[in-house]
């Protein structure tokens, strides 16, 4: 390898001198001088140069109206239809990344403008307007959809801003004339919190946008472009087209202000020129035509409530009557209610009934219920009513005709007469009846000193008959023939301490309807039932009929049934 030879050092020094000169001169270094001699030497640098200062040159020349869009458009126009003939496939290859979401966001537009023509169908409801609607879609070959929307329009816009996509500060502003003055700045400023919010919290393979905020019953519909946003306040519900005009307007804006947007440095006045554009969005429409009454509507509404009206009395009689029958059949010795219920025209009763206990019959006709309205269900029990435990003591005791049984507590006082049979019998009882402790025999064949035992023994019996009939059942001939021994010995004490009592053969009714006719019933049904004491040994002065309507009671009493009560002749008025 060669070893440089050194120069000479004045050699250097006038080298130096000549490069200072050629400075002074050209103003251009020995290597910027080899890159001109280069560019115009060659004509591919020099174009390489070129393609990278043009973009430039013709946004200045844009800026300085030399040139406009218009006048590039055709040489564009022409350099992509040359390019598509040549090779397409490039140019799909290009529009790939675009046209996926555009075709998606078309679809989507579509959709909406779909649902909302649904929405608007389905709030009409079923309606004269309605009706003719349908006819109208018929005659004149158009869907129902179009025909409701075309009659449904009711909205107003009343302001639409324009927003700097980046910086979120508001470019311009459109009002309606009648609308009041917002803070658009403060709008500008939640919207770009709203949206970068959602950027930030659903992070998405794909960035969103926000399209749609519902604010009470304003809706504000937001339309993005590039460098702006487009946000217009609606009040109701507005065509499913004006998303489109939304669309058209941002797209005016770009067109005509990109410069302006892209190198926005917060210099709003330019953008006052948009004001013609924005203008076009404040669109309204309010119906002003006179609907007569909807007879129709007012007819089925009339219907339906007098319907309603209906059930609800039925259902009002039907729950007053259970009520009543469950309140009669409970006041019955022997029943126990668990459950009452109401469904339909149907009274459900469940509860327990002692085997000893008078049939639901007697109150279920006073009350005039149909048997085929009424679903009953009892279980057995063993009562503890004392009316109960008479008649299962007189069942387990099978006491003769002089014998009178009456409780106290839970003991069972006998007295009256008996054979010495059965005294006999009474006192070999190794069980007694359920519900009975002890028996108190001491005014067994005694004369009774008091009425303690033959006043209770009278008028704790009772009947129930059907209507116009006076006839006794097994098990009613038993309770008959302890009251006539209790009467027997009504007469023995009145003949040895010389007293006046006798009895009452009560029987009830009603004012209802006839008074006068009910009342002759029920006094006929008390002298039948008379004429059955006087036959089976009972003194017909000791007897005496009375009639009671219900109303005068405080308590309630079961039609067609007869009663009893002491009372002394010589205290007691005329009947």
């Amino acid at each position: 390898m060669e070893k440089a030879t050194p120069q000479d050092p004045e050699q250097l020094a006038e080298a130096a001198r000549l490069n200072e000169l050629r400075r002074l001169l050209i103003g251009l270094s020995q290597e910027e001088l080899r890159r001109l001699q280069l560019l115009l030497s060659d004509p591919h640098e020099f174009a390489e140069e070129l393609s990278q200062l043009l973009p430039y040159a013709i946004r200045k020349m844009i800026e300085k109206g030399e040139i406009t869009v218009d006048n590039l458009l055709p040489f564009v126009e022409d350099a992509m239809h040359k390019s598509i003939q040549k090779n397409p496939q490039r140019l799909a290859d290009i529009l790939f990344p675009v046209m996926g979401p555009a075709i998606r966001k078309a679809v989507s537009e579509d959709l909406k403008r779909m649902i909302a023509a649904i929405n608007a169908s389905l709030e009409s409801g079923l309606s004269p307007k309605t009706l003719k609607w349908r006819l109208q879609a018929m005659t004149s070959k158009r869907s129902f959809a179009e025909i409701v929307l075309a009659n449904s329009y009711v909205y107003h816009v009343s302001h639409v801003f324009l927003i700097h996509r980046e910086t979120g500060l508001l470019l311009h502003e459109e009002q309606a004339a009648e609308s009041k003055s917002l803070e658009a700045d403060l709008i500008s400023s939640m919207l770009t919190a709203i949206r970068d919010f959602a950027q930030d919290s659903f992070k998405q393979a794909t960035p969103g946008s926000l399209d749609e905020i519902q604010v009470g019953e304003l809706k504000i519909l937001v339309e993005q472009g590039p460098f702006a946003v487009l946000a217009a306040i609606i009040e109701g519900q507005p065509p499913a087209d004006y998303r489109l005009t939304l669309m058209e307007t941002i797209e005016a804006v770009h067109y005509n202000h990109v410069v302006d947007l892209e190198k926005f440095n917060g210099d709003t006045t330019v953008f006052r020129h948009t004001a013609k554009f924005l203008q076009q969005c404040l669109i309204k429409a309010k119906k002003t035509s006179t609907s007569k009454p909807p007879y129709l509507l007012m007819a089925f509404l009339f219907l339906g409530m007098a319907g309603l009206g209906y059930f609800l009395v039925q259902r009002y009689q039907h729950t007053k009557l259970l009520k009543s029958f469950a309140n009669a059949l409970e006041s019955q010795a022997g029943y126990h209610l668990t459950n009452s219920d109401v469904k339909g025209r149907t009274i459900y009763i469940s509860g327990l009934k002692d085997p000893l206990a008078a049939g639901p019959d007697s109150i279920r006709e006073a009350m005039n219920i149909e048997n085929r309205s009424l679903e009953m269900h009892f279980d057995a029990y063993v009562s503890a009513d004392p009316a109960i435990l008479l008649k299962r003591a007189r069942v387990f005791l099978n006491p003769p005709s002089g014998v009178n049984l009456s409780l106290s507590g839970q003991t069972l006082i006998v007295s009256g007469k008996a054979d010495a049979a059965w005294v006999q019998q009474l006192g070999q009882l190794t069980a007694l009846p359920d519900g009975i402790q002890a028996v108190d025999d001491t005014g067994l064949n005694q004369l009774a000193s008091d009425l303690t035992w033959i006043i209770p023994a009278i008028e704790e019996k009772s009947f129930g008959f059907d209507v116009n009939v006076i006839k006794l059942d097994n098990q009613q001939q038993i309770v008959f023939d302890s009251l006539v021994r209790a009467a027997l010995e009504l007469e023995n004490y009145n003949q040895i301490y010389n007293k006046t009592l006798a009895i009452y053969v009560r029987s009830y009714t009603k004012r209802s309807n006839n008074a006068l006719a009910n009342e002759k019933v029920a006094r006929q049904r008390a002298e039948e039932f008379i004429s059955l004491l006087e036959r089976s040994g009972v003194k017909k002065d000791l007897l005496k009929s009375q009639v009671l309507f219900a109303e005068d009671l405080n308590e309630n009493v079961s039609l067609r049934t007869v009663h009893f009560a002491v009372f002394d002749k010589n205290q007691s008025g005329n009947d």
